[in-house]
């Protein structure tokens, strides 16, 4: 998957722990909040800021430290704008490179909701990505020098319409995520004077989420402490795949990211292991870990409110 940290929308209203006049923000749909999941989007816009989200990838005798922001405004109620932007550090010994550090490319992204079903808890929107390349610091292998463009649908269901005898299945909800990225140049030069080829490449993702706010709210209080049911545990799976056969061995690579949310009132903090899911996404363990601030409900007359 490309370097981007990922938005999302959430809000505790609908669940019965906030003020009813909030229940208009964030990723709703009916009694379900879709929470901003880490390693792929969620099916909602919104006013948000990530900041910071911090990304550790060990690779043999490389440590790489990956620091990002990400800023979503909507611009009507369901149309939105984000920005990413990512600052990475590489470690390793001079055998290998040496240190390296620099900004990605930054990538911004135009998205709409254009579907939701309050009683079956289901939200769905498309979205536009676009890198652009050249930006950020090529010379160190950590941009690229061609940019690409990739039309993405996002899908949220909440299994809250479950029969009341199934209460305990009702707090898991599913979102995902399915996009075509295209590069804009086919080949781009390498370090060695060659042309290596930019394939294009399927992505997509899917989370599996228990979210133990709409287990107190929605089926039962089990008396659990505050901070438990703010909660959210999680899975995330992220792959990239080409979209036709490779003439450089290029094959899957993924995440599998299993992790915990814990839901403020006006934020959100998040973390999850990277798991790689093959011997091609690496050897080793990673993480992730989120700051997540809902701009909504901090600035709800000004910078938090839709432009139009």
């Amino acid at each position: 998957m490309t370097r981007r940290t990922l938005r999302g929308a959430v809000a505790l209203a609908c669940l019965g722990l906030a003020p009813a006049t909030m229940a208009q923000a964030h990723g709703i749909a009916g009694d379900r909040v879709f929470p901003a999941t880490l390693t792929i989007d969620d099916p909602a816009v919104g006013d948000e800021l990530s900041l910071p989200t911090f990304s550790y990838k060990p690779q043999g005798q490389s440590r790489e430290y990956d620091y990002g922001i990400e800023w979503d405004k909507t611009i009507t109620k369901d149309l939105g704008l984000s920005f990413n932007e990512s600052y990475t550090n590489i470690r390793q010994s001079r055998d290998l490179g040496g240190n390296a550090s620099g900004w990605g490319d930054p990538v911004v992204t135009l998205k709409y909701q254009f579907f939701e079903n309050d009683a079956h808890e289901i939200l769905a929107s498309i979205g536009v990505q676009k890198e652009f390349g050249g930006v950020g610091a090529v010379d160190h292998g950590l941009a690229d020098a061609t940019g690409w463009t990739q039309p993405t649908l996002y899908v949220g269901k909440g299994l809250g319409d479950l029969p009341a005898e199934l209460g305990l299945l009702r707090p898991i909800a599913f979102t995902g995520e399915l996009g075509y990225q295209w590069a804009d140049q086919p080949h781009q030069l390498a370090d060695d004077g060659t042309y290596s080829p930019n394939p294009d490449l399927w992505n997509f993702g899917f989370s599996i989420q228990y979210n133990l706010q709409y287990l107190r709210a929605q089926v039962k209080d089990y008396g659990l402490p505050d901070f438990i049911n703010n909660t959210i545990p999680l899975v995330e799976f992220s792959y990239a795949t080409p979209a036709s056969p490779s003439h450089d061995g290029s094959t899957t690579t993924g995440t599998i990211a299993p992790g915990l949310l814990y839901e403020g009132n006006t934020f959100q903090l998040g973390m999850e292991a990277l798991l790689p899911v093959n011997h091609a996404s690496g050897n080793h363990a990673g993480m992730i870990a989120q700051v997540h601030f809902y701009l909504d409900d901090i600035f709800p007359t000004s910078l938090g409110k839709p432009l139009f």
